[in-house]
């Protein structure tokens, strides 16, 4: 349930946490170079750049797989809301072959529906769903659904009740993949990895520069940086609402407005 996305720590503190971090841990591999180095001979400076390349490679597949596997549970649950949006609009238009006072009951339970959707997801973005709002959500799905098949029962021949059904279904069907892609992270162990990486990396730049015995301050600042974003980047992309980078419900919210346009009801969210 949406109501069991725990809270996960902010992106941002894992940016300010592995920036320094790594910092000091490409300073531990400059200073253990320095020492090394004066002992190192040709042979042992070719194997050293060979091993290097090869974990510099392997470290980028795991960054890039890591970040697609990020990039795609980030457009799954974008390409949802966009799938939400067209069922609650579609339920809307089908209503309006109900009789008039059906057709309003029905209506004006789709709006409180969707404002309550919203609602959901903006509590997500602050924190953590609110109990409240799935189970208000949930009891109007219900409503919705009797509303139309009750109808559906007194006209089983009409193929316009029929799809004012099937519509209803994709708006329970979607709420809960979106309830299943909002609980659906990148593993743990994952995470743990890129971080491993990003720490492994910053101690190689360190243990080349101390090798050379050219500290490159800028360069190690850049590649910290670089690879700090990068790693706050893909768990931010894993944040459902709670992150920089948020869903946009916008398409929700616009059918909101033009449902509320076209009926003339108000703006103010149910109560909860």
């Amino acid at each position: 349930m949406l109501e069991q996305i725990a809270i996960r720590t902010d992106p941002i503190v894992y940016f300010v946490v592995l920036f320094p971090l790594s910092l000091g841990v490409l300073y531990l591999g400059y200073r253990y170079g320095t020492r090394a180095g004066a002992h190192a001979d040709e042979k042992a400076g070719w194997a050293f750049s060979v091993g290097q390349a090869a974990i510099f490679g392997l470290i980028a597949l795991i960054l890039g797989f890591s970040f697609s596997f990020a990039v795609g549970k980030f457009e799954t649950r974008r390409s949802l809301i966009v799938s939400e949006t067209d069922a609650v609009r579609a339920a809307y238009l089908r209503a309006g072959f109900l009789s008039a006072p059906r057709a309003r009951q029905f209506r004006m339970l789709l709006v409180e529906y969707t404002k309550t959707r919203l609602q959901t997801y903006a509590s997500i973005r602050v924190s953590v769903a609110n109990p409240r709002l799935h189970q208000r959500g949930d009891e109007l799905q219900g409503r919705l659904w009797v509303l139309a098949a009750g109808t559906a029962r007194r006209d089983p021949r009409s193929p316009f009740i029929a799809d004012l059904t099937r519509s209803v279904i994709e708006i329970i069907d979607v709420a809960e993949a979106q309830e299943a892609a909002l609980n659906n992270h990148v593993p743990t162990a994952v995470i743990g990895i890129v971080l491993l990486c990003t720490l492994i990396g910053a101690f190689l730049i360190g243990l080349t520069f101390g090798r050379a015995k050219a500290p490159h301050p800028v360069l190690s600042l850049l590649f910290c940086l670089l690879f700090a974003a990068t790693d706050f980047t893909i768990v931010d992309l894993d944040h459902p609402q709670g992150g920089f980078i948020a869903l946009d419900v916008a398409p929700l919210h616009e059918t909101l407005l033009d449902m509320t346009r076209r009926q003339g009801w108000g703006l103010i969210p149910p109560s909860v």
